[in-house]
């Protein structure tokens, strides 16, 4: 049965301009405003408001009103949206749905007079009735959708709050649509992040820790043998042993990304069957994205990133100096560290003492905030100074001892692993 086979007085084409509206605001979330105005019309309400909460729906991450000023709003949001005494009932009623606050809520007219949301908040703005509801719930997080009525207005009867909930469906998926587009956008945004700020071969993770995107130059490192091809959409390494670390390194990123860790990543060697170590530097990524209606929270993603052996990096050491301060000097000894030369190699290089490359060493640490060697060179490799070089040994093989070749990585990206 639809809005229009109710009591609502609105004729068919406003509830279809209204429904409409419902799957524009799928793709243009900066609509839900609009559907929210044209939601309290045809309902002779007098508010609405849709919030984006938590997974325990205690806190309100964003939201779209209509009909509350700002301030009285953002009380609601502080505060007084966890005095509501309708809040605590509403967790425990299914999700998918509105009910009246009239006719399906414990707290009857008179105790809702006295309680503290309605005399501190609700009354002056003389909201006395509503429906209400958890519409969607994804992601650890839950959507409530909140439609409000004057003293004079009356309450929702139950065939006006039928009538509402024949439109829930439509608004379910136009969440759905919004979480898809939000998603492939901040996979996106990610993907430029981790290319335009660092400049080595790359694994995309999602907050599952699998494979979201490779990088080309990555593509190839598989392809050559320097990496297994992934499992099941995990970065995997030759042993048992580093892939386990390359996993918990990932994991606590990826806590970084969602807010939640403090750490800003690190590195590791993973060994190889012909003696070598490739090292791996893992980081969070943070797309910068808000949370709103149609991007519900800052996804959480972390990159892997690949330094070879056998690819020499780029540095342009020109750069260091801007970046860090470094004198020519300090900014020639962290780009020697950079590409794994020792400090002796390095010393004959730049034909100096080892004191005097130590000591340069050391000037370079405390300017980047490092300690030790390895982050310093993590620090330069993923600096906008660096570029990755080109393959300098002949291809590798893989621990069967023969070179990777397409069909293994084709087989990989198909999705048979």
């Amino acid at each position: 049965m639809s809005l229009a086979a109710h009591a609502f007085p609105q004729s068919r084409q406003d509830i279809e301009k209204l429904i409409e509206g419902v799957y524009v605001a799928a793709a243009q979330p900066e609509h839900w405003q609009q559907v929210l105005h044209d939601l309290v019309n045809i309902t002779q309400s007098r508010s609405a408001r849709m919030l984006i909460l938590d997974e325990t729906a205690s806190e309100v991450l964003a939201s779209v009103k209509v009909n509350t000023d700002d301030s009285a709003h953002q009380r609601y949001v502080d505060y007084y949206v966890n005095t509501c005494p309708w809040r605590t009932e509403l967790g425990q009623k299914q999700a998918g749905r509105l009910y009246s606050t009239y006719l399906h809520f414990s707290c009857d007219q008179r105790r809702f007079y006295r309680t503290e949301f309605f005399n501190d908040w609700a009354r002056e703005l003389d909201i006395h009735h509503g429906v209400c509801g958890t519409i969607d719930q994804a992601g650890g997080q839950t959507v409530q959708l909140l439609i409000q009525r004057t003293g004079g207005h009356g309450h929702y009867s139950a065939s006006e709050t039928d009538a509402i909930n024949t439109l829930i469906p439509h608004l379910r998926r136009a969440l759905f649509i919004n979480r898809a587009i939000a998603t492939e956008r901040a996979q996106r945004h990610a993907m430029a992040a981790a290319t335009q700020q660092y400049r080595l071969p790359y694994f995309l993770l999602n907050a599952q820790g699998q494979i979201c995107h490779t990088s080309p130059d990555a593509e190839t490192l598989v392809r050559r043998g320097v990496l297994p091809p992934p499992r099941n959409g995990f970065v995997r390494c030759e042993t048992d042993t580093d892939t386990q670390r390359l996993r918990q390194l990932t994991l606590r990123c990826l806590t970084t990304a969602t807010g939640h860790g403090e750490s800003a990543g690190g590195d590791m060697v993973a060994r190889r069957g012909d003696g070598s170590g490739l090292r791996l530097l893992v980081t969070p990524i943070h797309p910068d994205l808000g949370a709103s209606i149609g991007q519900p929270a800052p996804r959480a993603f972390a990159a892997v990133f690949i330094h070879s052996p056998g690819i020499t990096p780029e540095i342009n050491q020109a750069m260091l100096v801007r970046l860090y301060g470094f004198t020519d000097a300090e900014a020639r000894v962290a780009a020697a560290v950079a590409r794994g030369q020792s400090l002796e190699a390095t010393a004959e290089v730049l034909q100096v003492s080892v004191h005097t490359v130590r000591t340069q060493l050391k000037a370079a640490m405390r300017k980047t905030g490092t300690r030790r060697q390895t982050a310093l060179a993590r620090e330069i490799l993923l600096s906008p100074a660096c570029r990755p070089g080109e393959q300098t040994t002949p291809a590798p093989t893989s621990p069967q001892g023969r070179a990777t070749q397409p069909s293994d990585l084709d087989q990989w990206r198909r999705g048979d692993h």
